[in-house]
């Protein structure tokens, strides 16, 4: 079945959500490994580093190659890998059989990503801010839809071998996306005759700006990590709520997340990237402090709204400025602001951990409102996007 262009914006964000359901799942399985199997903090954080670290490390070489000669079915490759990993949690005992289960769809997500932002990238036109808030919020609502799709499957199967549901989605998307591939080879084709004429017209990529951005991301990117996987453990111990509700937190920000970044793209479109990114940053900081001071239950799951919202406000706009700056490489910017920025975050997650078995978890979350005054200042010093040179070639006509 062939599509007109401008649904492949929404083909790939649902790839992206599938591609995420595995992954976002993660933190509110852990609330039931840490009750049922007797895992630590730090253990617990060990399984988000492989998530989060493995795959992403390798995700700019995989965002090179794409750049070099682009692979569309790999899309569908990661996306059946993410299904398969975290999908097998339950059915494992032993704790480096579970690292490894989830490192495969850690890589699975490393796959997917850089081909999948570029795609996004190519049939987005000139509306760049939208396009990328789309792709990313795939990825939102499968941080959503993960942690629902867990809870339920282990409530209705009486035990954690209900992570089995988490493949149904990743298994039927990655064969419809397979069954696209001719037609997302015809928009990377496309896209690179694009580029190159931009090239020949005088297009450069601006690596010093964009490493100034990567270093925020990399900020903003701790912060989301550490949010996602201490946060149910401060409901689950700090709030004594149940494991089924302190894995349900994560829904909650996941779903603010999502709404946040359809938001964060257009603004961006609006009024400008670098305002959007530094305004969401600037709110987060009041955000996530009440949410570490409060001790009451209604009052912290209220405030975790806007702290979402505040987090992922800068997502899509930093990623399709990362872009920005580096035209010429749109798969390896993808790669770095989407995949090696969340490795960053992972390996900030494991020393997160040991403070939280050591100090208590609450000090992680003052940790984290340090790092959002942190990435809010450090904002300032990325300059404004470049403008786009265009080339004197006409954009094919939908088909």
């Amino acid at each position: 079945m062939k599509f007109k262009k401008s649904a492949y914006s929404y083909i790939i964000m649902l790839g992206h959500l599938c591609a995420d359901v595995g992954g976002g799942a993660l933190p509110a399985i852990l609330p039931f490994l840490i009750a049922q199997k007797g895992i630590s903090y730090a253990a617990a954080a060990g399984l988000t580093f492989a998530l989060s670290s493995i795959g992403s490390i390798i995700q700019p070489v995989f965002g090179n190659m794409a750049d070099k000669t682009s692979r569309p079915w790999l899309m569908s490759l990661g996306i059946f890998m993410a299904g398969c990993g975290v999908s097998m949690l339950g059915f494992l005992d032993s704790y480096w059989a579970m690292f490894v289960a989830v490192a495969f769809t850690g890589i699975g997500s490393a796959l997917f990503h850089p081909d999948g932002g570029r795609m996004a990238n190519y049939v987005s036109g000139e509306q760049k801010g939208k396009g990328i808030s789309l792709f990313s919020v795939g990825g939102n609502m499968g941080g959503a839809l993960g942690p629902m799709l867990a809870v339920f499957g282990i409530t209705m199967a009486g035990s954690l071998k209900g992570t089995a549901i988490l493949a149904v989605p990743a298994f039927a998307m990655a064969f419809f996306m397979l069954s696209q591939n001719r037609r997302f080879g015809e928009f990377a084709a496309e896209g690179n005759r694009a580029t190159q004429a931009a090239i020949a017209a005088g297009q450069k990529d601006d690596w010093r700006s964009f490493f100034k951005l990567t270093g925020v991301v990399f900020l903003r990117s701790t912060i989301g990590v550490g949010m996602s996987t201490f946060i149910p453990m401060v409901w689950l111990n700090v709030l004594m709520q149940s494991e089924a509700r302190s894995g349900s937190v994560t829904t909650i920000l996941s779903l603010s997340g999502a709404v946040a970044t359809l938001i964060g793209g257009r603004l961006a479109d609006r009024f400008g990237f670098n305002k959007t990114i530094r305004t969401g940053l600037i709110l987060l900081i009041p955000c996530l402090t009440i949410v570490t001071l409060s001790r009451s239950v209604w009052l912290s799951t209220l405030m975790l709204v806007p702290t979402a919202m505040s987090l992922n406000l800068a997502f899509s706009p930093s990623v399709a400025l990362g872009q920005k700056f580096v035209p010429n490489h749109l798969g390896l910017a993808s790669g770095i602001t989407m995949g090696l920025a969340a490795s960053f975050g992972g390996i900030m997650s494991p020393l997160l951990g040991k403070v939280g078995d050591h100090f208590g978890l609450i000090t992680v979350l003052w940790i984290l409102v340090g790092l959002a005054a942190l990435a809010a200042v450090a904002s300032f010093f990325v300059p404004d996007a470049p403008p786009a040179v265009h080339a004197a070639t006409a954009e094919a006509a939908d088909a």
